[in-house]
């Protein structure tokens, strides 16, 4: 919307009824994720938070508040794919919306009180579009209830059947979430958010600041004479990356995969891709928790950094420095 068609006083009653109707959405929306924690397949809940949401994108684009377009887009998206049966509501994107309601409050503050506190919206944007990214189907062993869950049945089984039929896999109330209000004591930035991976039937996880997309393995060129874990290049809209082959790099036994999925990395200005069977979720540990990787679990023990359990399972967490080192013993990454 262009200035000129609105005096100031004008404009600044149309700001006045955003922040007004925007803190009311935003309510809304906090009010029905609570009751989507405890009915993650309420379809009529998952729609009115789209609708809350893409109303605040709308009057937010009405008065050109970028930041606040951008935010809400991108939590539209996710929201959408939920409502579609696209991403599983678990309890780690529940919370990531809820985080999202506090960077739009915050940001609307700023609009109503002409201030310009600083607010890190952009990293937020870039975990949501990760989440996007991922494939998410139901938990079957929920303790929470799920009674409309069949369309999430049907895009799991479509997309990745073994994330349904793996018996470890969990989902809990997300004990260690800074929205749990279990612990006050806990400061946010005190935890890590990392995205979690398959190969050869072991999960790892690698820092989510780290990973700049997630795409599928499709036109890869080989190298000639490249060493064995290099896969070849791959053209990202114009980037050409080199594509790593996670286990072969570490000598771990073959996957029987189907649908493998490909970690764009970024990493000290050096971006390439990671070759993995399945990319799994978002999920977020304390450093504290992290103890001595388990060398009895793989043979190249080097390139990790520590092993941490989430609901009932270990992942190997992946020393990003010590992973590039050995790839480039016999081969460049660029």
């Amino acid at each position: 919307m262009s200035d000129q068609l609105f005096s100031s006083s004008e404009l600044e009653e149309l700001k006045k009824e955003f922040v007004v109707e925007t803190y009311e959405h935003l309510e809304n929306a906090q009010d029905a994720l609570l009751q989507l924690e405890k009915d993650p397949g309420n379809y009529e809940i998952l729609n009115f938070l789209f609708r809350e949401i893409h109303s605040i994108k709308g009057g937010a684009n009405f008065l050109g508040l970028q930041d606040i377009i951008n935010v809400s887009h991108e939590m539209e998206s996710v929201l959408d794919k939920m409502r579609n049966y696209e991403i599983y509501p678990s309890s780690d994107v529940v919370n990531t919306i809820f985080e999202g309601i506090d960077i739009i409050k915050k940001l609307v503050n700023n609009l109503e009180n002409n201030t310009e506190d600083n607010i890190d919206h952009i990293s937020y944007i870039e975990r949501l579009r990760l989440i996007n990214s991922l494939n998410q189907p139901p938990i079957e062993n929920d303790n929470r209830k799920l009674e409309n869950k069949e369309g999430f049945k049907a895009f799991g089984e479509f997309q990745t059947p073994e994330m349904l039929t793996d018996p470890k896999r969990k989902d809990s109330e997300f004990e260690n979430s800074i929205y749990s209000g279990n612990d006050n004591s806990i400061d946010e930035n005190s935890y890590l958010m990392i995205v979690s991976f398959e190969y050869g039937n072991v999960t790892y996880g690698i820092e989510v600041d780290f990973v700049k997309e997630i795409v599928k393995p499709t036109d890869i060129t080989s190298i000639p004479f490249a060493n064995d874990h290099i896969m070849g290049l791959m053209n990202l809209r114009g980037d050409v990356v080199t594509v790593v082959d996670f286990g072969k790099l570490l000598g771990v036994k073959k996957s029987e995969a189907v649908h493998h999925k490909v970690l764009i990395i970024n990493y000290r200005n050096l971006t390439f891709g990671l070759y993995v069977d399945n990319v799994k979720e978002v999920i977020s540990i304390l450093p504290e928790n992290i103890k001595e990787p388990n060398v009895d679990l793989i043979s190249l023990s080097d390139i990790l950094k520590g092993v941490v359990e989430k609901n009932g399972e270990f992942i190997q967490l992946i020393d990003l420095q010590q992973l590039v080192d050995k790839s480039r013993e016999d081969a460049e990454l660029v």
